[in-house]
Order: C-alpha cells, then structure tokens, then sequence
C-alpha cells in the first residue's frame, strides 16, 4: 500500500518522498496528508475536508518566508543599524538573560570585536560577516522581545534577517566566527519561524564553517584530556564549541523533521559533552531565576544527550540504509532507542524527570519552570520519534506476522506522547491551573485556541503572530473535523440499535 501512495506534492513545493511530515499516519499506514488520507476522513466525518487549513500542515507555517521577503526592502537596501550604544544595551540584555543559556549564540566579551568591524570601515577584511552577524542578532533581538517595548520595533526583525542573509556569500569568502554566529543565528530565526528548509541550509553552510574552524574538535588535546580548564564563555575556544553544540542541535532535530540527511557527520565530530555537564543540566533547570556570567555552563536547546539520540534515530531508522532494513532489524532498532531514551530519563533529578505519560487530570507543579516543560516535551517528541518507525514494519509484511504485538504497542506509545505533549501543555501554563479540561482528544483541540488566547504576553511579536494565527485556524479545523466524526459514528451506532429493535 505505501508504494501507491505518494505523499502530496504542490506546486512551487516539491518534497521529498521520505519526508517525516509524510509519516503522519493511523493505525493502518494511510497518508493522512495524501488524498487517500483525505477521503478517508471525509468518510469519517461527512463532509469536504477544508484543504487549505490541513494543507497547512504540509507548509513552513504558512510560508513565512513572506514575513521576511515580501514586506522587506528592495534588494538593492539595507536597513539602517542602530546606534552602537542601543546594540551593546541589547547584548547586555541577551547575555544577562536566561534565554542565553539555552542558545549561546554570542559572548560578550568576543562580540565587542564583532561591533569593531561592523560600525568600523568597509574595506576591513570581516567587515561583511560582522555587519550580517549584528544584522542576525538585530533579527533575534526583535523576534523574541529584547528590544524596547514598542511593537512597531518588532516588524523590522525580518528586515534585518534579509539583510543578513544577502551577505551570506560574502561570508563564505571570508569564513569567519562572526559568520558562523551569524548563519546560527539565522538558522534559529528561520527554526522558530517553523520555515525549516531555510534553516536546514543556513545550518549546512554554517556547519561548512564549524569544520573549518575546527569547533567539531574539543579545544583540549587528548594529551591533557584529563585537566579541562574551567569554562570561560570569554575564551573562543570555549564559544566555539557552544556554536558547535548549538548548529549540531539545530542539525539533529530539522533533519527528523524535514526527513532529510543531516548536515553534521557524528563519527567525524568529537561528542564528549561539556565538562560536568550532566550534574550542571540537572541543577541548573532546577533553579526558578539565574543571572548567568561568563563561568556559567550553557544548558543548550533541549539537551545534547537528546540530540545524540535523535541523530541515532535518524540514522537506525529513517536514513536510506535503515530503509532496507527488515521488520525485525527495525524493532530491534527501535527496543534499544527506547531504552537508551528511559536510561536519559532515570538519569536526571526526579524533580525534573519526564512522567512516562501525563494525563489532563493529573496536578501540575507549583511552580512551573519553562525550561523543565520543554526538557519534558521533547522527550516526549524523542517518544514519537523512535515508535513512529513501526508503521513501516506494518506497511512493508502486514500479513508475516512479525511482531505485530511490538508494532502495536509502538503505535500506542506514539500516540500516547503525542497526547502527552498538548496535556502538558494544558497542565503547565500558569494561567490555566485549576481549569477543568474534558477527556478526550476532539475536547482537547477545542480548547487549544482558547487557551492560546489566555496566554499571557507583553506584547506579540511577528513570530508569536504567525503562530498564533494558524494554530488557531489549524486546531479549530481538526476540532471541528473530530466532532463532525464522532456525531457521524454515533448516528451509525444509533441507527443500528434501532434496526435491532425494530428487526
């Protein structure tokens, strides 16, 4: 059956065939996205299936892109930098945040070199790849609210993600850290912007860069492996290796995602982790507040630990040669994963430690620590990962009889943790504690756009904008969708008690 159904294609869009958006399925390996899929549930539910809306699910959030193209300036433009003094009060405020711990994109002590070339004069070799790393660093400043409190401010971000990515081939020329900063910090403009396949680029010219650099290499020889100098965000050595961590965690997850080889070569990258860095993960997301400086370990998007197993999932289970792996190679693949996935699991500090499956009645926490719930959500994305690979073994030997039971449960799980993940969400927001949620999954899709609507936020910001936009347009139509299904299957079962009856 898989081979019959092509994932869909549409114009100006081409994908590919192994797309991991195409493996969205139910139980018996129907391409929710193909037409097959979408006559499937036009037959559930009795009506035409609103094909712009879950189409959506096949795009970059509704081409973004457009946030940064189509409103921009002309080519030929460039949008005026602030006074150096605003850009240093935005460092200062980066640097002091929380948010840099996750994504060290910049050092403070290094990036007042970069500001040197970028307002210094043109002809300097560097000029180019500091002025588009202020440039990218402008564009994250004004996604995320760093800015002054003004939402006129915010609209500029994708002008200065434009003017930072028509200097990328002059970074390619000169091959600096400035550039490797700036094509990061793209790569992370463009990932939470959900347009994917631009930041899938940005991360393999950026990972272009990380070689030759040598940041793939730990900065202490083997020799000396047994001192590792205290870390000092100050020292490019040190910052090179938070560039590389953060490009191999962006690598990792938009591959799994776009169901495209990755960009970063594990065997050719030294993976030993940061000093201390499982002791420092499980204190650190603990505390409530931090003021980090220049000694404060990154905790990293996620955490490396994840990231290593997304690139072993990929690799053991959607990469070409896992393809022509038979059933049982996959379930093997798949046992091993999960158990190395519940080692990862039982290793961090019970307070913070992912529950195997979080349900809508359950309390959430007192306090509620953002980094925790994002710690816990992609694990339960590793979940979905690792078990989504079984309904392969279903499509290729349905009748062979090879570990249905494992198929099964595989399935389960998956969807289990997708569940999880929305309940979590549902739990944790602080504005909704104490809210009474129904049980089952068409009531949980009706309510995600009213608890969007309910979260709170100083101001919204393009990304926030176009998230909230289409999840509420996108949830809306799949709620209404899974009502319209469950009156049609209870007019089914009513219809057939009163044949019974009347037989």
């Amino acid at each position: 059956m898989e081979a019959k159904l092509a994932p869909v294609a549409y114009p100006g869009t081409p994908r590919s065939p192994n797309s991991h958006e195409s493996n969205v399925t139910y139980f018996n390996g129907i391409k929710l996205l193909s037409d097959e899929g979408r006559r499937w549930i036009e037959g559930q539910v009795g009506e035409e299936v609103s094909r712009e809306r879950l189409s959506a699910l096949e795009l970059p959030w509704t081409n973004p892109r457009r946030l940064y193209e189509d409103v921009t300036m002309p080519s030929n433009c460039a949008p005026d930098q602030p006074r150096r003094s605003i850009l240093e009060m935005y460092v200062m405020r980066y640097t002091s945040s929380f948010q840099s711990l996750v994504f060290p994109v910049i050092s403070k002590s290094l990036f007042t070199k970069t500001l040197d070339l970028a307002y210094g004069p043109f002809h300097v070799f560097g000029y180019a790849s500091a002025k588009s790393c202020a440039y990218s660093f402008l564009s994250l400043i004004t996604l995320f609210g760093f800015d002054d409190d003004d939402a006129q401010r915010a609209v500029d971000c994708g002008s200065y993600a434009s003017a930072a990515q028509r200097l990328v081939p002059h970074i390619i020329q000169e091959m600096t850290v400035d550039g490797l900063q700036s094509l990061i910090m793209l790569a992370q403009f463009q990932y939470f912007l959900g347009d994917l396949q631009p930041a899938g680029v940005s991360v393999s010219i950026a990972t272009r860069l990380i070689y030759m650099l040598g940041a793939h290499r730990h900065p202490t020889d083997k020799s000396s492996a047994a001192y590792l100098p205290p870390y000092d965000k100050g020292d490019l050595n040190c910052h090179l290796r938070d560039l590389f961590w953060l490009c191999y965690s962006f690598d990792k997850d938009i591959c799994l995602r776009m169901g495209q080889p990755p960009s970063i070569d594990d065997t050719q990258c030294d993976l030993s982790l940061p000093a201390d860095y499982v002791r420092l993960q499980n204190t650190n997301i603990r505390r409530d507040t931090m003021k980090p400086d220049s000694s404060t370990q990154p905790l990293f998007p996620w955490d490396i630990r994840l990231s290593k197993m997304k690139s072993e999932a990929y690799h053991t289970l959607y990469s070409a040669s896992a393809r022509l792996k038979s059933d049982s190679e996959i379930l093997s693949s798949i046992r091993h994963l999960d158990a190395a996935l519940e080692q990862w699991r039982l290793s961090l500090h019970p307070d913070i430690r992912p529950i195997l499956c979080f349900w809508q009645d359950m309390p959430p926490k007192a306090t509620v620590n953002t980094q925790e719930v994002m710690l816990r959500l992609a694990y339960y994305h590793c979940v979905i990962i690792i078990h989504e690979a079984s309904d392969r073994c279903k499509l290729s030997k349905a009748d062979s009889g090879i570990g249905v039971e494992g198929i099964s449960s595989s399935i389960n799980l998956s969807i289990t943790a997708s569940r999880s993940s929305l309940s979590l969400l549902q739990a944790t927001l602080p504005i909704l504690k104490g809210e009474c949620f129904c049980y089952h999954d068409a009531k949980i899709l009706s309510d995600v756009p009213t608890l969007m609507r309910k979260i709170p936020i100083r101001y919204l910001t393009p990304a926030e904008i176009i998230h909230l936009k289409f999840l509420d347009g996108f949830t809306t139509e799949l709620a209404r969708l899974g009502m319209c299904a469950i009156y049609k299957a209870q007019e089914k079962v009513h219809a057939s008690r009163d044949v019974r009856m009347f037989s």
